[in-house]
């Protein structure tokens, strides 16, 4: 065991929160079962109440500690067995012991098993499984890095956990097991098709139009930069966007290296031949570099709603929302 790991359950046991890193995004990470850790989940973030916490447990036989899977018991276990560890939270009925304030009053809790090892380690060693949201000022962009926290979060937390780079760089799809059929409630890496042919019955897919704030992340504005951050889209010109707005101190970024302008100092790219994975696990280091560089606007371009598409256009909507005008 790391010093770093001995330092994060010895602050967890002490009613502290430390910030770990997942395959996803880093966590800022308290014990379910302190109220005082919680607390300081939603202080720290200033995250409103009524945003639910995402609970991260060490593999399938800690539901049985959060959570009812009476009659579902098949499509769990299928889950279970496809996806986890991964970036797939389930929303199941919560057990009583599971306080309101982790799922924001709410009779049902999300469950994830995460793959990175190091929080793995630390799930293993402190046997208690533990809140998460992003480690980031509520509404700003997901830290995928360490120093994305300690230059977010700064002092506020004693204790992060350097884990290296997010590999997938999108928050989890988040799957409802709750509702009388499954659903996707939050676009991820894991498709709605991955999971229907998993569990060999329909998947109703993410709708963003359907509203759905007591899920995490579903706020209409979330992931913004402090910059303003306009879209546009796979088929658009990035020559023509520079065109249009060429009085502005705008970057412009492309989900490929377009050899026509990325000899420009203004011109970034999140992959070299479009890779939809690689452009999720980009993103949001893409939007914290270029926020810190002093640009009055950032052009994005937006991927097709397909696969982990969806998921990189859900967050790239919510964090230009609120610089649409009105």
């Amino acid at each position: 065991m790391t010093a770093e790991v001995t330092a994060a359950v010895e602050a967890l046991a002490n009613d502290d929160v430390v910030v770990l890193p997942t395959e996803t995004v880093y966590g800022l990470a308290g014990s379910i079962e302190s109220e005082i850790a919680l607390r300081k989940i939603f202080q720290i973030k200033n995250r409103p109440l009524l945003d639910p916490l995402i609970v991260h447990i060490l593999d399938g036989s800690w539901i049985e500690r959060c959570a009812y899977i009476d009659g579902i018991e098949q499509q769990v276990h299928a889950l279970i067995e496809a996806f986890w560890p991964g970036p797939l939270t389930i929303i199941l009925k919560k057990k009583p012991s599971i306080q309101m304030l982790v799922t924001s009053g709410l009779d049902t809790v999300a469950l994830r098993c995460p793959a990175h090892e190091t929080f793995r380690e630390v799930l293993k060693k402190f046997n208690i499984p533990l809140a998460a949201p992003s480690a980031n000022p509520f509404g700003y962009l997901s830290p995928t890095t360490a120093q994305h926290v300690r230059d977010t979060l700064g002092n506020k937390v004693k204790v992060i956990v350097d884990g290296g780079k997010c590999t997938v760089g999108v928050e989890s799809t988040i799957l409802n097991l709750a509702s009388s059929l499954p659903c996707i409630a939050r676009p991820g890496a894991i498709s709605a098709g991955d999971i229907a042919d998993t569990l060999g019955t329909m998947v109703l897919d993410y709708k963003p139009e359907l509203k759905n704030f007591s899920v995490p992340g579903q706020l209409p504005q979330h992931y913004s930069p402090h910059t303003k951050l306009k879209l546009f889209g796979i088929r658009d010109d990035v020559r023509n966007i520079m065109d249009t707005h060429h009085d502005e101190h705008a970057a412009y970024v492309c989900l490929r290296r377009t050899a026509d302008v990325s000899n420009r100092n203004d011109v970034y790219w999140l992959s070299e031949d479009g890779d939809y994975k690689v452009i999720a696990s980009s993103l949001f280091n893409m939007l914290q570099t270029l926020d810190g560089a002093h640009y009055d606007t950032i052009y994005c371009q937006c991927p097709e709603n397909i696969g982990i598409g969806l998921a990189i256009n859900d967050r790239l909507s919510r964090a230009a929302a609120k610089f649409v005008e009105k």
